[in-house]
């Protein structure tokens, strides 16, 4: 399965991480994974293979979560687990992991 986990630690964690579960999760020292972040401030994290940043002057991602939607769909995510939303809408499997077009419906209600 490929998921995105968002990652609600402190700065500079990113805003989550793509993961492939068939992949293996780490690349000699680093993680086989594609940070995914957003801000004003784009960077590389070098514990990362990828870092993909999505410009935005504004401290919040409704500005440009059409745009990652958009690209974990071209990266093939098919789901995202999100701990904190599960407790607050429907649609999440119990280990919660919503599939994505439910996840970017949600998220599309917060960026109106």
């Amino acid at each position: 399965m490929k998921y995105f986990s968002l990652d609600y630690r402190s700065p500079p964690s990113g805003m989550g991480q793509i993961v492939d579960t068939e992949q293996p999760e780490k690349i000699g020292d680093k993680w086989n994974m594609v940070l995914v972040d957003y801000g004003d401030n784009p960077h590389e994290d070098p514990v990362y293979v990828q870092t993909k940043y999505f410009h935005t002057d504004q401290e919040w991602v409704g500005p440009v979560i059409q745009e990652i939607i958009q690209y974990l769909r071209d990266q093939g995510v098919t789901h995202v687990y999100e701990c904190e939303l599960k407790y607050e809408f429907d649609g999440a499997d119990e280990n919660g992991y919503f599939p994505i077009d439910r996840w970017a419906e949600i998220m599309m209600k917060f960026a109106a």
